[in-house]
């Protein structure tokens, strides 16, 4: 993962509009996918996307300069990602899949969508710090240590999540008929 440059980061706290395109430009693939993990649904996502970004402008005099901004900026992710989890009942079920394909690449795409809404469900069926552990991880792409700084706990319980996690997600996936193409070494057993 690069880091966004500390002079971009003292712009963007100053309220430089540039620095504010920098970073929309240098975080909106991993915020999109964030996003896709946390709500499922494109327009979601972007939407999630969108207003992290905004939030982050707003809030930008809380950033201290001192520190990676990247910390910080995953951190105003995750608390509109809860936030948003909790005013939401229901999660959407997803778009239907077409009936008939008539070309073979649709019918791996209608698949793919599949196993991707499979995918979704389980992780809506986990607990939620385990959740977002797995998307920092899968989706934002952040390293352990970053993940550690941005949810603001020991890097001992990002490893514990990330396990607890993945055996939470199989064990979940698998519940909803899906196949695990690579196991997990067996251990204890971890809670949904």
């Amino acid at each position: 993962m690069s880091l966004i440059e500390p002079k971009i980061a003292l712009r963007f706290h100053a309220g430089d509009m540039t620095a504010l395109e920098t970073v929309i430009e240098h975080f909106q693939t991993r915020l999109f996918r964030m996003g896709l993990g946390f709500f499922k649904r494109p327009e979601e996502a972007a939407d999630f996307a969108q207003d992290v970004f905004l939030r982050a402008f707003e809030r930008r005099e809380y950033y201290n300069p001192k520190r990676p901004f990247e910390h910080w900026f995953f951190k105003v992710a995750i608390n509109l990602g809860r936030d948003r989890l909790r005013r939401q009942r229901e999660f959407p079920a997803g778009h239907a899949l077409p009936e008939k394909t008539v070309e073979p690449q649709a019918e791996v795409d209608a698949i793919a969508r599949e196993e991707r809404l499979l995918v979704q469900q389980a992780l809506k069926n986990i607990k939620p710090r385990y959740r977002e552990s797995l998307i920092l991880r899968f989706e934002a792409g952040l390293s352990l240590e970053n993940m550690a700084k941005s949810l603001g706990v020991p890097l001992g319980t990002v490893k514990s999540r990330l396990r607890r996690g993945l055996w939470a997600f199989h064990k979940a996936y698998q519940k909803l008929g899906g196949e695990i193409r690579h196991a997990l070494p067996q251990s204890s057993k971890i809670a949904c």
